[in-house]
């Protein structure tokens, strides 16, 4: 009986040694596994610095360009509002010479249709009997 206690006590020991093997192995595991998580960790940081640096030069170089937008959409606009300024004053200055060489020539036009028109409206008025006097 003596053996069969010596082998199970053997027995015991060798389950005892795996047993602590095992708790050993799972703290190691447990310690590789909180290494990875914390690297895991300290990567998804990195990554979202990098990626949000990323952003932000992307939103500083969009900015940059939206800036040379308006800045030549301001230049265009200044263009077109000295153009509509100089149409505006071409068109009030042929107006205006307009209007002067009307109340030049309006006034002759109209001399030259009444001398024109006056002898045939004298021949009309005497047919009619109407009497006019002599100049």
């Amino acid at each position: 009986m003596d053996t069969g206690y010596s082998t199970v006590r053997n027995l015991l020991y060798i389950v005892l040694v795996l047993v602590v093997l095992a708790v050993l192995s799972n703290f190691y595991v447990a310690s590789q596994l909180s290494i990875n998580s914390n690297e895991l960790a300290s990567l998804r940081g990195l990554l979202q610095k990098q990626l949000m640096g990323t952003a932000l030069t992307q939103a500083e170089e969009l900015e940059k360009r939206m800036d040379a937008l308006n800045q030549s959409a301001a230049g265009i606009d200044a263009k077109m509002k000295k153009a509509q300024d100089e149409m505006d004053a071409k068109l009030k200055k042929a107006q205006d010479d307009f209007v002067a060489r009307m109340q030049v020539e309006l006034p002759r036009i109209m001399d030259n249709y009444v001398k024109q028109r006056a002898p045939l409206i004298q021949r009309q008025l005497e047919q009619r009997g109407v009497p006019l006097p002599k100049p």
